[in-house]
């Protein structure tokens, strides 16, 4: 039996918007992720991992106590294999298999945040199997609702993503594909889907690119990915294909996509992690202020999401990101950022640009 705990402090300031506006970005602070839990070991191959979340699940809003963010029972008794069933993130896209403390910059690219809200996500209800192995990786699982959301468990997916090493030298290329669909989207017996996302970054409650509540019979998301290394620098992109199919209209779908570089300053590059086909952050020596200064990182990308089809004027939006990322211990993150984005909406365009400042704690 171990510990869990985790805590990200994030802070930042918006600027460059128009003077006009008055619903412009605002700057704030908060604790964007705060868990406690245990995890461990029953007869050797089961695995169990519960996890309490007591950060509030947007910003400015309050923590009322918690809720679950992971209960999950799984069986890893067969080499190359790992069968679960619970509620945790599912491993659907390679940016939500990516744990969020390794992630390249303070959030998950909009595109990916809006394709895992079909049918995977944080805290989804869920059952399903991974094998692995050095070049290969595949998952599927069949998905129930969002364990935080009453009346949730109404929905019914499945979601499944495949990763295979294609190049193992000093180039890495790794080429992927992952899939989500939903037979019965909504909440509290409301056939409907909505996507929506912060401008990847959670200082406060707006979220402008927006499709607003659809009525959906069904909707789905599906897309490829590339990943790698040349060398010492590290590459992942996506693009993905979200929609939703109407009771009485045609078929509304959007896109997205996104493309990240990170180069290691100081310490290893980043590293493949076999058992989900993910990307982890290159070891440093833990900071002794002598010779060891841990690990440091450079990273950049690019992200872009489009929600307008037909009637539906959700918006586009487009962000260019840099980051420091600085692990001076195994146990410690320290992220500073800089964005650079633009919002086109319905007579409220608008440019934007922000600094942002993380500390994450994970045990």
């Amino acid at each position: 039996m171990q510990p869990v705990a985790r805590i990200d402090l994030h802070a930042g300031s918006y600027f460059g918007q128009p003077d006009d506006l008055g619903d412009r970005f605002s700057s704030g602070a908060n604790v964007r992720r705060g868990r406690l839990g245990l995890r461990g070991a029953v007869f050797e191959d089961f695995a169990y991992n519960f996890t309490w979340e007591l950060a509030p699940s947007t910003p400015q809003e309050p923590s009322r106590g918690g809720r679950i963010f992971e209960a999950s029972l799984a069986y890893k008794g067969i080499d190359g294999a790992s069968f679960q069933v619970g509620a945790w993130t599912l491993p659907h896209t390679l940016a939500y298999a990516t744990s969020s403390s390794e992630l390249l910059f303070i959030e998950r690219p909009s595109i990916a945040a809006m394709a895992s809200s079909v049918a995977s996500g944080d805290t989804r209800f869920a059952a399903g199997g991974e094998v692995f192995g050095k070049r290969f990786y595949g998952s599927a699982f069949v998905t129930q609702g969002v364990a935080s959301t009453p009346y949730d468990n109404d929905q019914r997916g499945v979601v499944g993503r495949a990763a295979w090493l294609a190049l193992d030298g000093e180039t890495k290329v790794q080429l992927g594909f992952n899939a989500a669909y939903q037979a019965e989207p909504g909440s509290n017996s409301s056939s409907s889907q909505r996507f929506r996302d912060y401008p990847e970054l959670r200082l406060n409650s707006f979220r402008y690119v927006d499709t607003r509540s659809l009525p959906a019979d069904s909707s789905w998301a599906y897309g490829p990915e590339l990943s790698g290394l040349v060398g010492k620098l590290h590459y992942a992109a996506e693009y993905q294909i979200i929609g939703l199919d109407t009771p009485t209209g045609p078929t509304r779908s959007f896109d997205g996509w996104y493309i990240n570089l990170a180069y290691p300053l100081l310490g290893e590059p980043r590293r493949r992690a076999d058992s989900n086909a993910t990307w982890r952050r290159g070891r440093g020596g833990n900071l002794d202020f002598n010779q060891n200064w841990g690990a440091l990182e450079l990273a950049g990308g690019y992200s872009t999401v489009d929600l307008s089809d037909g009637p539906v004027r959700g918006g586009r939006q487009s962000i260019w990101s840099t980051a420091l990322n600085w692990y001076p211990t195994d146990q410690i993150k320290v992220t500073t950022q800089y964005q650079n984005g633009n919002l086109g909406l319905p007579g409220r365009d608008r440019d934007f640009q922000s600094v942002a400042f993380a500390v994450i704690f994970n045990l």
